[in-house]
């Protein structure tokens, strides 16, 4: 009996021992083996890593006003790990809270592919802020940062230049992976903030914090500080730019409301565009597209609503049409016939024509816009009343010497090209001739490149394609006898130590091998434009000489026509170059109170501004000899 018991007794003991020792084993390989493996785990539960996001660089104008800074914005992230395994539940809530679908904030979640927070909403508001501080509790996972967005100060004022940014796409991630670029980044989505991305965007900071257990922080760790985005300086003339957005819009609403009463009009404009230049650099002193759209719709992110409202609107405010609008440009290429003409034809500025109303080849009669004709004008004349029998009959001559001579002193003007603009999405319009008619049309037939297409091509007509910002760089040129600058909106790029890190010096495209005699009569027949001519009754009573074409574009026979005017002045010192282009305007007479309004409120004020500098240097003067 006792061996029995004692027996089991040493049983007992030895499975006591070998528990021990399993325990010991487990103690010594939890502890001594992998111990630092565990202690990090702690550590990542306890300690977390978190972005500052880097404010994006400033955008001023040349005279110091800023258009676009930055705010601290309130942000709702989640750690998907830290949410107890309630993730759907916690979405669910915050859909109710932030007033966002939850099949989105799911999405975003799912985009997740690095373990980081996700970002769920940017710029909430004060009403969200203190839901989500009520709730913190039940929302394990979330986490609310102060960080920096846009600010765009003017709202509409040169919103197709500036652009506006949003959260990084599927396509753009891929472009810019390389680059650092993350799932939930803000990069630049059109204008400049999409042409200088690389220099606005700055360097993100990290700071280490220790949290609960439902990730919210207890206190920051460490920190590493961010570095600001670099500061785009324009060349926008910031008053100037008021000026010529507060005329299209004027103009445009005025001829909008007399449409609704007047039914011989056939449709009211639909926007239009407006672009001045520094003749003689290319500097954009002004660019305004309209209609426009509000930037700070995208200031935090675009809600679904507001960008539905934009993207289907049918006048289209986010088309950029000083670089995006491509129609034919109606007699303001008139330009490009004339200086063909003179280089190729020995065309003079007293050159003598005869005009009875039209101009016939066969059977085909190509009328004048003025019916029975002007009878005999000379070449100044020509240019300055937009004479289209004599640019028919000029054209037909080029045909004859050479089917693609006129083409040829088109693409000099660089038109058919793109400009170089510093602005994405510039289209680069058309100059139709036999290689393009051979290219896109499959009959035989309709391949052949005949006489009457050169003819309407010599008053701006056919399949011409042509950007309002290509035909202000053809009346600078002009302007400035022969020189075709690339149009620059930045001047310099400025680092947060305000050094300068880019200049941008004028850009030269081309420089035209036309005599300035050739120039002279141009200068000289658009003078006459704005004193006998199309555009007479207009630039009579300014202080200073306007030299400018006009152009009427027909479109079809149940749309209005599209309506132009370009210009420079001072004629004897061109200072600024302007096109004012206005979608299915009618006629381009209504282009002409845009033009002269903003050369009268720029020279006039400019030269005001001279005076009062004047004036206020000469009583230092007085005060320095007394």
């Amino acid at each position: 009996m006792n061996n029995k018991f004692n027996q089991r007794l040493r049983y007992f003991g030895i499975i006591i021992i070998i528990l021990f020792m399993i325990l010991a084993g487990r103690l010594f390989y939890l502890q001594i083996l992998s111990g630092e493996e565990y202690q990090k785990l702690a550590n990542g539960n306890r300690i977390h890593v978190r972005e500052i996001k880097a404010p994006r660089g400033k955008i001023k104008t040349k005279d110091g006003k800023i258009l676009v800074s930055n705010r601290l914005a309130y942000t709702v992230s989640i750690l998907p790990r830290k949410t107890n395994n309630k993730l759907e539940t916690i979405l669910e809530r915050l859909s109710q809270f932030l007033d966002v679908e939850v099949s989105k904030l799911k999405a975003k979640v799912k985009k997740n592919v690095n373990n980081k927070s996700v970002v769920l909403k940017r710029d909430i508001s004060q009403k969200e802020l203190v839901i989500l501080e009520e709730n913190k509790n039940e929302l394990p996972g979330v986490i609310i940062n102060k960080v920096p967005v846009r600010d765009y100060v003017y709202g509409r004022l040169g919103s197709h230049i500036l652009g506006y940014v949003g959260e990084i796409s599927a396509n753009q991630l891929k472009r810019y992976k390389d680059l650092g670029y993350e799932v939930n980044d803000i990069i630049g989505k059109t204008g400049l903030e999409l042409e200088y991305e690389q220099y606005l965007r700055g360097e993100d900071g990290k700071k280490q914090v220790e949290v609960n257990n439902l990730g919210q922080k207890k206190q920051t760790l460490g920190i590493k500080q961010p570095t600001s985005g670099n500061d785009l300086i324009l060349n926008i003339d910031f008053e100037l730019q008021k000026i010529v957005q507060k005329h299209l819009e004027a103009e445009l609403k005025k001829l909008q409301n007399e449409a609704k009463k007047d039914d011989r009009i056939k449709e009211p404009p639909t926007g239009g565009a407006v672009i001045a230049l520094n003749p003689n650099t290319g500097e954009v002193l002004a660019l305004t597209s309209i209609p426009n759209y509000d930037l700070s719709l995208f200031s935090g992110g675009i809600s679904s609503k507001d960008w539905k409202r934009l993207n289907n609107n049918p006048q289209r405010p986010l088309l950029n049409r000083a670089i995006g609008r491509a129609p034919p440009s109606g007699s303001v290429f008139k330009l490009v016939t004339g200086t063909a003409a003179i280089e190729e034809l020995e065309v003079t500025a007293d050159s003598e024509f005869y005009d009875p109303g039209y101009y016939q080849v066969g059977d085909v009669k190509f009328k004048n816009w003025l019916t029975g004709g002007q009878g005999r004008l000379d070449f100044i004349d020509a240019i300055a009343f937009s004479n289209n029998t004599v640019f028919y009959k000029l054209g037909h001559q080029l045909y004859k010497k050479d089917k693609t001579l006129l083409q040829k002193y088109a693409r000099k003007y660089r038109l058919g090209k793109k400009t170089g603009v510093d602005l994405p999405n510039e289209k680069k319009g058309l100059v139709p001739g036999p290689s393009w008619r051979k290219e896109n049309f499959t009959k035989q037939i309709n391949q052949i490149w005949l006489p009457g297409y050169t003819i309407n091509l010599s008053i701006g007509q056919g399949n011409l394609k042509t950007t309002p910002i290509q035909l202000v760089n053809l009346v600078s040129t002009i302007a400035n006898k022969g020189t075709i600058y690339a149009p620059q909106i930045v001047d310099r790029i400025v680092n947060h130590q305000g050094q300068i890190i880019k200049d941008f010096e004028p850009k030269v495209m081309n420089e035209l091998s036309i005599s300035d005699s050739t120039f002279e009569i141009l200068q000289a027949g658009m003078e006459g434009v704005t004193t006998i001519g199309t555009a007479g009754s207009i630039f009579g009573d300014l202080p200073f000489a306007v030299a400018g074409k006009t152009g009427t574009a027909q479109t079809s026979s149940n749309r209005s026509n599209h309506a132009w005017f370009a210009g420079y002045a001072p004629v004897d010192n061109p200072q600024i170059s302007i096109v004012v282009f206005i979608e299915y305007g009618s006629s381009s007479g209504n282009t002409l109170p845009v033009a002269r309004q903003i050369f009268e409120d720029y020279l006039v004020d400019k030269e005001k501004d001279g005076e009062a500098e004047g004036n206020d240097s000469k009583p230092k003067e007085k005060e320095n000899n007394i």
